[in-house]
């Protein structure tokens, strides 16, 4: 038999490696179904299969993880390589092939996602796994792949980025992290709930202006965020729209009797299609909550969607609520997590009091400007107050996100980490800007040098942080890269709502306990309770997915090796741990963990989608292990 010679969408084929190799390292594939070349041969001798022309060279280096059915006379089989960060990985350049014998008919074919899982289902790899479960993750697979492929029309460009001011590159890098969002998950682009219009009208990558709707709200049925102190001057429409724009605003409220009584609230153009009159009919008809005509220009999506970028004042980011669903998770813009986003930027204030390097190192967005309807106990924050756990008001809020000023200004560049972790067909990298900036060449000693400073200025402001007790959601999403001239200075931390603490350190450290809210019967997952979960977001949400893309992106780009970049990266964090004063015994532990255990945890991506059971707006999460690829590089020829 000749080889098939694959013929695929090159979007397609991410997502399936996405999915294999998370089926792998989650052992939904074991590994007693990975076997060395010779092994897999015998095995496939039955079916008359030569594996001979499917492997380039080195074939008795190669393996192969073969999926027999034996009654039905099927088989799968693909390639797998051994891996760095998890045990085997599948690359989107190989093929999965269907070996069919049930007629005696042999018949060889090449497949793609839908079919693997179709035949993984029929072999049994999900029978623990609820039937509801796996015909809603077969849906959405659909979903993805069929929204996936509208990238095609992507109105990303960084070819001129050298041109442009701090302000649009930052803009037009937000709309290229948006291409990939969540890096190495299946569904990252699947958003459930938008048309294909909508796909094309609201995700950033194809960067279109937005029109923001407008409601009246009645100020009696509304809460604060503590950064609000005079709600006349601090609304969203003193804020967010042109002078022009606030008058005609202004003009529509006093016409309709609403000046004195009601503030004006935007909302997202889905939101107000879809979901506004479901949930707020009855505010309507009582007077509560007015639907204006007027409706402002101006924002574009950032990479997190609900978070939209002003065109002419960037320095000001508007979250709004939208309700579809994207990574199991519905985007609500809850009371109960703004109010954790404040306490944890005073947190995060205090922490930078007491370490002069994160004072000069560290950035943080205000946050604590925010507007949300709450039709009761509108001054009561405590755990009591139940109309903070509900769904209805997280459909009508408002946050303000005040990106320090200056880094859109030259000569500051802001890099959302995420837009470093992948490579748009036809479009130069991130990091080819970065180095261009630097004039610098990208050879490999160049390449190298520059990672190495990006992992220094990483691990150093998380570390600081680290040892005070506090770890941020540190996705290549909420951070951004600090650069001045090109040269990097910091991180730039968004979003505080996620930080998470060791409250032992907190407190040894002088920093105050932030009293988390959450309700009564539920135990609140900012506090944790050791050192080793607190690292767990350094290995994993830091290491495995936000550098470790960049890491395979930059090898792939560059025609590195990829074992050199991790190299590096092991390098500069032992280098940050040495010169951070940790206690003898913290030290010890952290060596042990970050360098000399072969295993990690790691956030799994398929199992909580297949096997769990989850709260509204909550992202489906579970922890699995996989290999230590700092361990490997150091251990493993």
């Amino acid at each position: 038999m000749n080889a098939l010679q694959p013929v695929y969408q090159l979007t397609d084929r991410t997502i399936l490696q996405d999915f294999v190799n998370a089926l792998l390292v989650e052992e939904l594939i074991p590994e007693q179904y990975v076997f060395d070349f010779a092994m897999a041969q015998a095995k496939l001798n039955g079916f008359d299969i030569d594996l001979e022309p499917y492997f380039n060279e080195r074939i008795e280096q190669q393996h192969v993880v073969l999926l027999l059915e034996q009654q039905s006379k099927r088989c799968v089989f693909f390639p797998v390589n051994q891996g760095i960060a998890q045990p085997w990985c599948f690359f989107a350049e190989s093929e999965i092939l269907l070996v069919d014998q049930m007629n005696d008919q042999g018949q060889l074919q090449s497949i793609e996602l839908l079919e693997l899982f179709q035949y993984l289902q029929d072999m049994g790899v999900f029978q623990h796994c609820q039937t509801n479960k796996i015909q809603n993750f077969a849906d959405q697979i659909q979903k993805c792949l069929q929204q996936y492929r509208l990238l095609q029309q992507h109105k990303v460009n960084t070819h001129e980025l050298m041109h442009q001011s701090s302000a649009q590159i930052f803009r037009i890098l937000e709309q290229y992290a948006g291409y990939r969002d969540r890096p190495y998950h299946p569904l990252s682009k699947l958003k459930e709930g938008l048309s294909q219009q909508e796909y094309l009208q609201y995700c950033p990558e194809f960067a279109q202006e937005l029109s923001i709707h407008w409601v009246a709200v009645h100020k009696d049925k509304m809460m604060f965020g503590a950064g609000v102190e005079d709600i006349f001057t601090q609304q969203p429409s003193q804020i967010f729209i042109n002078r022009a724009e606030r008058h005609q605003l202004k003009q529509e409220m006093f016409q309709r009797g609403l000046s004195e009584s009601h503030i004006a609230m935007p909302v997202h153009p889905w939101q107000f299609q879809h979901l506004f009159e479901q949930f707020f009919a009855e505010d309507v008809a009582l007077g509560i909550c007015q639907p204006l005509n007027f409706i402002s220009n101006g924002m574009y999506a950032s990479a997190s969607m609900r978070s939209l970028l002003s065109e002419y004042i960037p320095q000001e980011s508007l979250k709004l609520p939208i309700g579809i669903k994207a990574l199991g998770s519905l985007r609500f813009l809850p009371i109960v997590k703004m109010i954790n986003g404040e306490k944890n930027q005073k947190l995060l204030l205090q922490a930078q009091q007491k370490d002069p390097v994160l004072q000069q190192k560290l950035w943080l967005c205000e946050e604590t400007q925010w507007w949300s309807y709450l039709p009761e106990k509108q001054q009561d924050r405590s755990a009591d107050n139940e109309w903070l756990f509900v769904e209805k008001p997280t459909h009508l809020a408002a946050q303000r996100r005040h990106i320090p000023p200056e880094l859109l200004q030259q000569p500051y560049q802001l890099i959302p980490m995420a837009s470093l972790g992948h490579k748009i067909s036809g479009q130069p990298t991130v990091f080819d800007y970065i180095l261009q900036r630097q004039g610098l060449s990208n050879g490999t000693v160049e390449v190298l040098d520059q990672f190495a400073q990006l992992c220094a200025c990483f691990f150093e402001v998380n570390l600081r942080l680290f040892r005070l007790g506090l770890m941020g959601e540190i996705h290549g999403q909420n951070l951004c890269l600090v650069l001045k001239d090109g040269q990097f200075e910091g991180l730039m931390f968004r979003d505080h709502d996620s930080l998470r603490i060791y409250l032992p350190w907190v407190l040894q450290n002088g920093l105050d306990d932030p009293d988390y809210l959450s309700p009564h019967d539920f135990r609140n997952t900012l506090y944790h309770d050791s050192v080793e979960e607190l690292l767990f977001y350094i290995q994993t949400l830091g290491i495995q997915v936000n550098l470790g893309c960049i890491v395979e992106t930059l090898a792939k780009h560059y025609q590195i090796e990829v074992r050199k970049f991790w190299k590096v990266l092991a390098v500069e964090l032992q280098q940050i741990l040495e010169q951070l004063d940790f206690q003898p015994e913290i030290r010890k532990q952290l060596q042990r963990l970050l360098f000399e255990s072969p295993h990690w945890p790691y956030k799994q991506l398929l199992r909580p989608l297949l096997e769990q059971e989850t709260r509204i707006g909550s992202m489906p999460s579970g922890i699995g292990k996989t290999s230590n690829p700092l361990w490997q590089v150091f251990n493993q020829s």
